[in-house]
């Protein structure tokens, strides 16, 4: 029960999410009504409160459903005071009105049916049974009513603005002849008051045929209520409006007024009764289709909800998680109890604070959007997108929030790749910058260099510096070369590499560097063969090394460690640099292989992004063990050479 009335509110969001466009759009039209008009429209007290009810509602009710409009009531005291409320904007029409002059600027719907006008008479005055003559007799009328050409009236007929009012007077014997200008208002009146002094003569004096004004300037708006009129004419509706108000009053007629008739009204009743039980079966066949319907609707929001590729949740206040769809169960790490999850519970620590702000804010302001790690079943964070909307709870006085969660991962990858693209185009552009700069004055170095140590009487100690000098500078004009291949890799030479004498020849590289600090290369079960680019692996060797006597600032040992392991074509060659520095901060290891990241003072970040990417050209892989001042290993491991393997490839 619970699960459903959850699933229900969550409906209730979605209709929130894609209706509420469509409502605030719709139209108003203001149709104005006398509040005492029985059986037409009349002041009554429904479920303890007093509204306007009557024919003319229910016909409006309906029109206002087929114009996609909102009707609003507006209440006319007489009806001469329609033209001046139409002109000054206080309506747009009349709830039914008799046919304008044929120089009227309004276009008239007819609704099928027309007031009777009827004359109604004082039983104890000494007239009545000469009721049709008019002439000299105290007549009451009402003002602006639309009466037919054929009823005359002399100039002292009294004017009232109330058919009540008319009939009271009636009743009491104040006025003599009422001129009812509808036969079924008046006879309404006479029922619900009970008034007893009140007959009906004659016959009817003329019909007035109803129907609605529309202004001819708004010929769209004419059109589509007449074809709103035509609708409820031909489906029917109409004629069970007439039959819901007036129907009853006819069958009371004829049994007050024609008495002899009795067998003929019960067969009428009888007919009636029949046509009402009919009715109710069909209602109730339309009442169980919709009812079909309504569940076949909240079955598809149901799959909806429950198939959906976002997670739903339904929590309250406290952050309690009242209902999850099948996508929350599936891919979350739901905690194994039975009482209520909250949703911190599947937080990973660090968000459990930011969800509790998160929700605040969403009941403050009605709705919020954040991002969060969740734990997925695999035991990783899972980074989602939440969005979340405030609904009604199944008590008036609650509030729930419905949250959609949606992963994000893949979308913050690409938006990852598309700003690590971004920087090699930045990096290509400085590469660019840089060998041009650059490799002048190295150019000019190495010359110099070459010439120094053709001269004879050179010492041996200059010469090693020299010839140190200019391997420095070939490498640093294989630097700038590097970074145009950050930038647009080129094809690399891969042959049959002696990991060992790899190392070492990196080692004489460094130079004067090298003999001040203590460098240990043990490389264990023998010689290790991995195929590679021997100028391109060196470098990553020099960068690394570097790297490591910059963080020991000439204190400490460095240890270069290679073995192998794995076995037959999953065997690899394991490469670890491992040095006594200040180490790097945890928080600092996922992004040292990123452009431009260094926590160096006066480096550009770009040595370790430029190491990783030639690490991964030759296959391999790259990552870094360390804490904060207790030294760093960097560990790289490539694939071993194996004999049926081609010797050169690029």
């Amino acid at each position: 029960m619970r699960r459903s009335v959850y699933l229900s509110l969550i409906l209730m969001a979605f209709v929130l999410f894609f209706s509420a466009g469509n409502a605030w759009c719709r139209e108003t039209c203001k149709v104005g009504i006398r509040a005492i008009s029985p059986p037409f429209s009349f002041l009554a007290m429904q479920d303890g409160e007093q509204g306007v009810r009557g024919y003319s509602i229910d016909e409006w009710v309906l029109l206002g459903e087929l114009l996609d409009a909102d009707i609003e009531f507006v209440l006319v005291d007489s009806l001469v005071d329609y033209p001046r409320m139409y002109a000054d904007g206080q309506l747009d029409l009349m709830a039914h009105g008799s046919r304008p002059s044929s120089r009227s600027s309004f276009v008239f719907i007819p609704l099928g049916y027309s007031l009777r006008n009827h004359l109604f008479v004082n039983t104890k005055s000494p007239v009545v049974n000469n009721s049709n003559k008019l002439a000299g007799k105290r007549v009451v009328a009402i003002t602006g009513a639309p009466y037919s050409p054929e009823v005359e009236f002399g100039d002292d007929v009294i004017r009232v603005t109330s058919p009540l009012e008319a009939l009271s007077m009636l009743d009491q014997g104040v006025v003599e002849i009422f001129v009812a200008p509808s036969e079924r208002v008046a006879d309404y009146l006479i029922d619900q008051n009970g008034f007893s002094n009140i007959e009906k003569k004659g016959k009817v004096l003329g019909e007035v045929p109803l129907g609605l004004s529309v202004s001819r300037h708004d010929r769209q708006f004419a059109a589509d209520l007449m074809s709103a009129v035509r609708h409820l004419r031909e489906t029917g509706h109409l004629a069970q409006l007439r039959d819901k108000w007036f129907g009853e009053h006819s069958r009371r007629d004829g049994l007050t007024y024609y008495a002899k008739h009795i067998a003929i009204a019960v067969a009428i009743v009888g007919l009636i009764f029949i046509g009402i039980v009919l009715w109710n079966v069909s209602l109730k066949r339309r009442v169980d289709k919709a009812a079909s319907d309504l569940r076949r609707t909240e079955q598809r929001y149901r799959d909806l909800i429950e198939s959906s590729p976002d997670v739903i949740f339904l929590v309250n206040e406290a952050g309690d998680i009242l209902h999850a769809n099948e996508r929350a169960q599936s891919f979350l790490l739901f905690p194994d109890q039975d009482d209520i999850v909250n949703l911190g519970q599947i937080m990973v620590p660090d968000d459990v604070d930011e969800i509790a702000a998160f929700l605040t804010k969403v009941f403050n302001d009605g709705c919020d959007k954040h991002e969060f790690s969740m734990q997925s079943v695999s035991g990783n964070p899972m980074e989602v997108e939440i969005a979340g909307r405030v609904i009604q709870g199944p008590l008036h006085t609650e509030l729930l929030a419905c949250l959609f969660a949606r992963n994000v991962m893949e979308r913050n990858r690409m938006e990852e790749e598309l700003i690590q693209s971004e920087r090699l185009g930045i990096i290509g552009k400085m590469a660019a910058s840089i060998a041009h700069e650059v490799n002048n004055p190295l150019g000019i170095i190495q010359a110099n260099a070459e010439e120094l140590l053709c001269e004879a009487n050179v010492d041996k100690d200059v010469k090693e510096g020299l010839s140190a000098i200019q391997r420095n500078a070939i490498r640093a004009g294989e630097i700038t070369k590097g970074l145009l291949e950050a930038a647009s890799p080129k094809p690399i030479s891969l042959k049959k590499i002696n990991v060992g004498d790899m190392i070492y020849e990196s080692l004489s590289l460094l130079g004067p560097k090298a003999k001040k600090s203590r460098i240990e290369v043990r490389v264990e079960d023998g010689p290790l063969f991995i195929r590679g680019d021997n100028r391109v692996l060196q470098q990553v060797i020099v960068n690394l090394l570097f790297n490591s006597l910059a963080s020991m600032d000439g204190v400490g040992f460095i240890e270069i460690l290679v073995w192998r392991q794995g076995e037959h074509d999953l065997q690899t060659v394991r490469l670890e640099v491992k040095d006594e520095g200040k180490g790097i901060p945890r928080k600092n290891l996922p992004r040292i292989f990123e452009p431009f990241f260094t926590s160096r003072k006066g480096g550009f970040g770009l040595g370790l992004f430029i190491t990783r990417r030639m690490v991964e050209r030759h296959d391999g892989l790259i990552f870094a063990e360390s804490e904060a001042g207790d030294g760093t290993r960097m560990i790289l491991e490539f694939p071993a050479y194996r004999h049926k393997d081609k010797t050169d490839a690029s």
